[in-house]
């Protein structure tokens, strides 16, 4: 796991990860979380961002910041209304409006997840219809959705978790018979163990809420004999889907796309891979490092590195060996 601090600055948290004096120049991937409550969710963006392939920076927008305690209670769902429990800062869960929530998140997207550099997630399940969003934006509920349907698909029971009562009706999606939904709280670790034994006739147990943490879902795998998946992971999961696949998106990817060399290009930072792509484009280290917003010197020893780990010494040795080797396709 990476070490993070956060900090607070105009209405967000910034987590920064604690860096060697190596990788202080490295450009990192942002994501940014909106979440339903009230931030920093540490426990949350800590666990998902372990379970990531690369060190990423992270943003996280809480959807009930700067609100004062009496505002938030207004907030509380119609008695016809499904709610949405949620975080506040001092730790409390609370029910607000899915509605309200909804017309929330769609400002806080706003002009977020346009390209792979701004991946956005709505960390927050049971906000649904939320229209049109940019392509890099990840709805937690829509992944769940996907998630729950492909399940369902091979046949199997499934159990989900829930945090509030009126979580509990009857969905009208896809295999909804074979669905049994059940009261647990992520505050209460009896009511964690009895919803855990009314779901041991299972096949899967999924814990529909981003509350529950690792602990919670080994009580209740414990409790219940039952496997059991826990959205932060799904949550986790997709995003390194996404940053792996737009890693082979890259010019180098796609030259070297089944040859030997692809093996040695998987071994690459991000950075390193980034200064290999310019420099098969032919552009010297300043027009690199005028590209990348980086020095020089810091460009001379990502080429060093990435030289190295591709076998070679100089950059006309590179270009020959792809040459030599791009047609022995090899996975």
């Amino acid at each position: 796991m990476f070490p993070l601090n956060w900090r607070a600055t105009s209405g967000a948290i910034y987590y920064g990860l604690i860096l060697s004096d190596q990788d202080k120049d490295i450009r990192l991937q942002r994501i940014t979380f909106i979440t339903a409550g009230q931030s920093p969710r540490q426990d949350m963006i800590d666990e998902i961002v372990a379970d990531l392939p690369e060190k990423v920076e992270v943003v996280e927008l809480g959807a009930l910041d700067d609100m004062p305690f009496a505002e938030i209670m207004e907030l509380e769902p119609r008695p016809d209304e499904t709610g949405i429990a949620t975080s506040l800062k001092d730790g409390s869960i609370v029910a607000i409006s899915e509605s309200w929530l909804r017309h929330r998140i769609l400002e806080l997207c706003e002009g977020r997840g346009k390209s792979i550099n701004d991946l956005t997630v709505i960390a927050s399940t049971g906000v649904f219809d939320l229209g049109t969003t940019n392509p890099y934006v990840v709805h937690a509920q829509n992944v769940l959705d996907r998630f729950m349907e492909s399940i369902l698909i091979a046949g199997q029971k499934v159990g989900q978790v829930r945090p509030l009562k009126g979580q509990l009706a009857p969905g009208k999606e896809f295999g909804a018979s074979r669905i049994k939904s059940v009261y647990g709280p992520a505050f209460s670790d009896t009511a964690l163990i009895d919803a855990a034994k009314k779901l041991a006739d299972c096949d899967i147990i999924v814990l529909n809420s981003v509350g529950y943490d690792g602990r919670m879902r080994e009580l209740i795998k414990q409790e219940s004999g039952r496997p059991v998946v826990q959205m932060r992971r799904i949550i986790s999961g997709t995003l390194a889907k996404i940053l792996k696949q737009s890693r082979k998106t890259s010019t180098s990817a796609e030259l070297l796309e089944g040859s030997a060399l692809s093996l040695r290009l998987e071994k690459l930072t991000k950075r390193e891979g980034q200064v290999f792509d310019h420099l098969i484009k032919g552009l010297a280290n300043k027009e690199i490092a005028a590209e990348l917003g980086i020095s020089p010197r810091t460009v001379e020893i990502h080429r060093a590195r990435m030289l190295a780990k591709m076998g070679v010494s100089t950059g006309g040795e590179l270009m020959r060996l792809i040459v030599r080797n791009i047609s022995n396709a090899r996975i």
